[in-house]
């Protein structure tokens, strides 16, 4: 595991490794999602893809923000805090003594809280909660699909002029991802060769 010495890094060596995370963690999230409806994702995207899509997902979507953030509070009260208070309460319980070696595990908890506040367990901390709910979202909207009539939400108007009611799943910087109404499989279609237009439907009331 990479150690990150906070006193040797300055202002630029921060920016390199939220870039990277970034990169990483939207090239990992956007592969997995697309990957549960067959898509081989690498084939579509690019490195500016990868860095801005998380960002993008968390500024399109204020209720996805807010459960993440809430989450990550949650996660890092535990691993932080409530994870020792918990501790300590149950190692003076005596079916825990005899269950549990409590020397044992007391310099564990001891090496444990000297690095609670650790950025790398942090980042880490984020990257399994992002992961899990864009696997989530994927599965979600998958079974979503293949039992629920699927309902258009965009309208495509191909530089033919020919237009097309689809459900979206995604978008990059060179890709529009979609369902169309009847199938069962996703269609990608590159927006300079082929898109006019991308016209957002109306909500049925």
């Amino acid at each position: 595991m990479i150690k990150i010495e906070k006193d040797k890094l300055g202002l630029q060596d921060y920016f390199y490794i939220g870039y990277l995370y970034l990169i990483i963690l939207g090239i990992i999230s956007d592969a997995i999602f697309y990957g549960i409806f067959g898509v081989s994702y690498l084939n579509y995207t690019t490195i500016l893809d990868a860095l801005i899509s998380p960002i993008s997902l968390l500024t399109d979507n204020w209720k996805i923000s807010v459960f993440l953030a809430f989450m990550f509070w949650l996660m890092r009260m535990y691993f932080t805090k409530w994870m020792f208070t918990f501790y300590k309460y149950l190692r003076v319980k005596k079916w825990y003594q005899k269950v549990y070696n409590v020397e044992k595990w007391d310099k564990k908890y001891a090496a444990l809280e000297k690095k609670k506040n650790n950025i790398e367990g942090m980042m880490f901390i984020f990257f399994l909660l992002f992961i899990s709910m864009r696997t989530g979202m994927g599965i979600g909207m998958k079974q979503k699909f293949a039992h629920e009539k699927i309902i258009p939400n965009f309208t495509l108007v191909f530089k033919d002029n020919t237009r097309l009611d689809v459900r979206k799943v995604g978008q990059n910087s060179a890709y529009f991802f979609y369902f169309i109404p009847g199938e069962t499989v996703i269609t990608a279609t590159p927006i300079s060769d082929n898109l006019k237009q991308i016209k957002v439907l109306p909500k049925k009331k």
